[in-house]
């Protein structure tokens, strides 16, 4: 055989190699449609995809499921879905890019105060991260963590004592995730203009006690998730991710530089 018939017989098994690989390329690709096709048909087994979706890749997010207070005019990278800008004073949920006027939500956890670097390379900001997860129909939730700093803190440790009322209530102890917790915002005048904060609720009955879990499933998946998210904030406090507290440090136009808004509010009053 010539080096010409071996040459081309080495190109012609190359060629037919990649033909073959795009073949099952090919296959593959029509099987993977197919698939999401009957996928679609089957309802019941695409709500268990739906509900499973994060299931084991915790670890492996894109981003955080990050709940802020937008602000007009100063919160610069919230977006909606549809492109436009949140209104002001909304909630706005970066996951799905959303927009919340109030939350009804169950809180999982609120850490412990930390200080960090904050907006434009303030030293020592406080903060606090608070972990929950938004209700909606069906018993289905979106998981949030949103950074508490300024004036918001002095009303999430108000909560804090409410809460405490019931986790230490007689002869039942109700656990603070078994809550359901209405928040909302307000415009509050300060010193350096006006700024939002938020107002916890926590929803009752008309007899004036609390709408509380019944579900067993749920309050074992609620309870399921506190230390889920109790890790991850770890993590979040151990590493100084602070990107998102800097913006939401932007938004906070109350805190002075002497002294922090935080340190108006006696230490005493901080239930955590």
């Amino acid at each position: 055989m010539s080096g010409y018939d071996k040459a081309k017989e080495v190109a012609d098994k190359l060629k037919a190699e990649v033909q073959e690989k795009e073949q099952e390329k090919e296959a593959s690709k029509e099987k993977a449609l197919t698939d999401l096709a009957l996928l679609g048909q089957n309802k019941e087994l695409a709500k268990m995809y739906a509900d499973n979706a994060q299931v084991g890749s915790m670890n492996v997010q894109g981003e955080l499921p990050m709940l802020k207070v937008h602000a007009t005019g100063r919160s610069n990278k919230n977006f909606l879905s549809n492109g436009e800008e949140p209104n002001d004073g909304f909630f706005f949920y970066k996951s799905t890019g959303e927009q919340f006027e109030t939350i009804d939500c169950h809180i999982l956890t609120i850490s412990k105060g930390f200080r960090a670097e904050g907006f434009e390379g303030k030293e020592n900001v406080y903060n606090q991260i608070l972990g929950g997860c938004i209700i909606e129909e069906g018993n289905n939730f979106k998981p949030f963590i949103m950074y508490i700093t300024g004036l918001k803190l002095s009303y999430l440790w108000e909560f804090g004592k409410v809460a405490s009322k019931y986790t230490h209530a007689k002869p039942i102890p109700i656990p603070m995730f078994a809550l359901t917790v209405r928040l909302a915002t307000k415009k509050v005048n300060n010193t350096y203009g006006k700024s939002w904060i938020i107002e916890y609720d926590v929803v009752k009955n008309p007899d004036g006690s609390p709408i509380l879990v019944m579900d067993p499933g749920v309050f074992q998946y609620l309870k399921d998730s506190v230390e889920t998210v109790e890790d991850t904030i770890a993590s979040l406090i151990a590493t100084k991710t602070k990107e998102e507290d800097k913006e939401e440090e932007a938004i906070v136009s109350a805190v002075p530089s002497k002294p922090d808004a935080e340190e108006i509010v006696d230490p005493g009053d901080i239930p955590f």
